[in-house]
Formats: C-alpha cells, structure tokens, sequence
C-alpha cells in the first residue's frame, strides 16, 4: 500500500495478476461449494456477509443465495470493470440479495458492527499489509462474527515433470509477486496474521486443488499458457527485467505441451483459517 504525496490518502494496491480476459474467465469459474465449503455450514440466514476481492462474482452470488431467505451479501473489489460484471451476472442469475461494489479492503468506510460473516479467497496473498486489511475485517464485523479465508501457498506445489520451463515460471511468478509486494506462501503464515489482527477461536484446515484428467490438465494448462503472455504478470515480468518475452513464450507453449504429457500432474495446499471476533464479557 502507497501513500498519495498529494493528498496524504492511503491508495489501494495494484492487483497482481490485473484483469484481462484470461484472469477473469479463471475466476468466474469458481463457486462457493468449492472455494467456501469450509464454512458454509456456519452460514444461515439472515446473516449479512461482506466478500472482500470479490472479483467477478460468481461466488458472492452462490453465497448470498446460501442465506436466503432473509440473509445478504455484498462483494467489494477495486475494478470497476469487474464490478459491474459481477452486477450483471447476478442479474442474469436473478439474485435480488447481493449488491457489490467498488471500494478499498484496507479502509471500507463501512460502520463497525456492520457484517455477521467477511470472507476472502485468494486476496491476502497479493497485499503488501495482510494483517491490515483483515484489522478492518475485525472492525466491521459485529461481536461474535466470524472472518473466513482462503489462501494458496504456492511452496506446497508438486508438479511432474520437472520441466525447465515450468520451474522457470514459479521462479518468474514469485519474482514479480515479491516485487509486488505480495507473499506467494500466504497459506503458511495466514493463522499468524489472524491472530495479529485480534481474532480468537482460530481454526485451520487444509484442502488441496490437483490436476491430472483431461479436462483438469487442459484447464490449468491453458489459461497459465495465455496469462503468463497477457495478464499484468507478464507485463510486470518484462517491466521489472525479471523476464523476456521470448522466455515468457517459451514458457506459454511450455503449459500448453505439459497438458499433453502422459502422466502430468499438479497439485498444491489450500490453506483456510475461520477467526471470531470476541463477544463481550458479561458477569
């Protein structure tokens, strides 16, 4: 996070990974049974929840149909390009209890006390101040509310083959995620940040995302093949002197042959961690 020399405001960080094509149909395939089932069974109507990152939507959707009838969600991201995908899916879906919004996870402007449930996925790893933004998850959640998340921690990662373009490109990712400011292992250290941030009853569970059919393979293959050509990664990459383009192709068709290879695989942790904010002592 920066500070504006001009107006001595706090501006929001850049996203990592931005928001081309590529990023965004990733993201808009994910859904709360997955990414959230480690807390979906804490989550009842007429809870309200507030989805920090939220990116395009698909998920604060399916959770703000998890509270209905009377419960609500609101998701937050910095684009507003997403943002409005995000208001057009739920339209589309016909989901009148979600609303989503352009604003800034470091400093909501929401009141304190103001949510039951915050849920993050894939968001702390690219803040340079984690435990900042998930103090101000702390504040707008009311007495007994619970903060969910949800991060990777890319240093779990079991790929075969070894290729040597593949290992370039993590060495290439965490380079550009690094200058950024972000941290590649957030799943490690995210108990840490819960328990800086003041939350209590901290629990901690794993689960694991791994390619090896077809159409897994083909998934993961392709959009890393097209990301590290398109996405901000690949701009910051060549920007920084990290990376080459002539590399950055190599390693896309790199993704594109380890999809056909006989007994691919890839796997790495999910690290997910549930806090609550304390209740108040009574005698």
């Amino acid at each position: 996070m920066s500070t504006n020399v001009t107006t001595g405001q706090e501006e929001p960080e850049k996203y990592l990974h931005g928001h081309h094509h590529s990023v965004v149909t990733a993201h808009s395939a994910r859904n709360a049974s997955e990414t959230a089932a480690f807390v979906l069974q804490q989550l009842s109507s007429p809870m309200r929840l507030l989805d920090f990152g939220c990116g395009p939507g698909t998920v604060t959707i399916d959770l703000a149909e998890h509270l209905l009838p009377a419960g609500s969600a609101v998701g937050i991201d910095l684009s507003e390009n997403v943002i409005e995908l995000a208001r057009s899916t739920a339209a589309k879906r016909q989901v009148s209890n979600v609303s989503f919004e352009v604003n800034n996870i470091y400093a909501t402007g929401y009141d304190k006390r103001s949510f039951d449930v915050v849920y993050a996925h894939q968001v702390l790893q690219h803040l340079s101040d984690p435990v900042k933004a998930l103090t101000e998850a702390h504040r707008v959640l009311i007495p007994g509310g619970i903060c969910a998340v949800r991060e990777v921690d890319w240093g779990t990662n079991a790929l075969w083959p070894q290729d040597r373009q593949l290992v370039r490109f993590f060495e290439i990712y965490n380079a550009v995620a690094e200058r950024s400011g972000g941290n590649v292992n957030a799943g490690r250290s995210l108990k840490k940040w819960f328990v800086e941030a003041g939350f209590t009853n901290i629990a901690v569970t794993t689960s694991t995302w791994s390619f090896s059919d077809d159409a897994g393979l083909k998934w993961w293959g392709k959009q890393w093949s097209e990301r590290i050509l398109n996405s901000d990664i690949a701009t910051q990459a060549v920007e920084y002197g990290i990376a080459s383009e002539n590399e950055l192709a190599k390693i896309s068709r790199a993704w594109l042959d380890w999809t056909e290879t006989p007994g691919a695989f890839f796997a790495f942790i999910q690290v997910e961690v549930i806090g609550e904010t304390s209740k108040p002592a009574f005698l």
